[in-house]
Parts: structure tokens; sequence; C-alpha cells
């Protein structure tokens, strides 16, 4: 079974449905087995970009755990905020728009001294989700090369791959990357959307005899 991603509720949650939803996540009932939001989008941007279309009902519980919820209105709360989250994901992919990023930024930090990290690593978690390995569904340097900027973020670059750049340069493209990275979530979707989309090959069987060759 596949998901019509262009039928999901893609009404937007206000700040205070945020506020709430992470409140809600940081709650007793998911006795800390929930992702944090910012790693629910992270995760979600690539579910949703991958090579296979990923049901809610498969990646919910990654995300939420095993929750203990008080009611069954709470539960239904939950599940109705969270799937306008994802569509509001959905629609950003699908119309080409950068990602409106949720990140942290610790008290005392720098205005511009986001969380990438936590970030990109959720969103490496969303590659290693599918069923489907990523550079089995495509070309492996094309995906490595997308997914570059998210793993140097999400500090899953071994140093020895980057002892040839300078600090100075390092810095530069640590900033190049964070600017980079909602429109490159973008780029990974509509390359995986491609793939899919991509009329199967189909054998051409010819009943013509091959020509002979000329003495």
């Amino acid at each position: 079974m596949t998901t019509n991603l262009t039928t999901t509720p893609n009404i937007a949650l206000s700040d205070e449905e945020i506020t709430h939803l992470e409140a809600l996540l940081a709650s007793p009932i998911f006795s800390k087995q929930a992702m944090g939001l910012d790693e629910i989008q992270g995760f979600l941007c690539a579910v949703i970009s991958g090579p296979e279309l990923i049901t809610p009902a498969q990646w919910m519980p990654a995300v939420l755990g095993n929750p203990k919820y008080e009611s069954a209105a709470q539960e239904t709360e939950v599940n109705n905020l969270l799937m306008r989250f994802y569509g509001e994901i959905v629609a950003d992919l699908i119309a080409g728009e950068a990602v409106g990023m949720l990140l942290h930024r610790d008290d005392g930090a720098a205005e511009d001294d986001f969380d990438y990290e936590t970030w990109c690593q959720a969103y490496l978690d969303g590659v290693d989700f599918s069923p489907t390995p990523w550079d089995e569904a495509g070309e492996e340097d094309e995906i490595n090369e997308l997914l570059f900027p998210i793993s140097l973020l999400a500090g899953e670059i071994e140093p020895k791959a980057l002892k040839q750049i300078k600090p100075r340069d390092m810095v530069d493209l640590m900033i190049e990357c964070r600017e980079d990275l909602p429109l490159l979530a973008v780029d990974v979707y509509k390359y995986f959307l491609s793939l899919r989309t991509r009329p199967p090959l189909v054998k051409i069987v010819s009943n013509k005899k091959p020509p002979k060759k000329l003495h």
C-alpha cells in the first residue's frame, strides 16, 4: 500500500500548536522515547524523500515510541498535530520550496548558533529507515554528493577525510552547508522523485535476423 502524498493535510501548525506539540512530546506520556520536533522534521524529510513511499503507520512508531496516552482524545490530538506537521513538510517538498526548518538554540548561544547536528543526524536516521537502501536505488556517487553536507553537519564524516581542508575553509564550508540545507532537502526529494516517475526500461526483442558479414 502506498500513500498519496498530495492528499495529506497541509494546514501548517501555528506557533502555539508547535509549542504545545513539543511540550506533549517531552511529557511523561512518551517516557523520553519520542523524538523532538526538530528530529521529527529531519527524519520525515528523509522518509518522504526516499526511494519508497513509507506510510504514517510505518514511521509513526519510530518517532513516537510507545506512548501511554491518558485518553483516546489525547492520542487523536497528537496524531492529528503530527500528521499536519508531516503534511506541511510534504507540501514544501512537492512545491520545491525551502523547508521551514525547526532548530533548537541553547540559552545564551549566539543568535545564529542553531543546533543543525541533531536535525541532520535525524535525517540520516530517516535515510537508514528506508526499506530500500538509498545507494541501491540510485547512483551511489550522486547520492553521496547530495548527502555530504548533511553528513558533515551531523558530524558523520571521518576526520581523516577532511584533513586536507584548512580550518578557515572548514568554517566557510560549514556556513555554506547550513545555508544550503533547506533547499538541499528539496534537491534530494526531487532526485528520488525523478527515479520513481521514470518510465521502466523495456527490452525490445527483434525478430529480424542479424545482417550477414560481407566477405
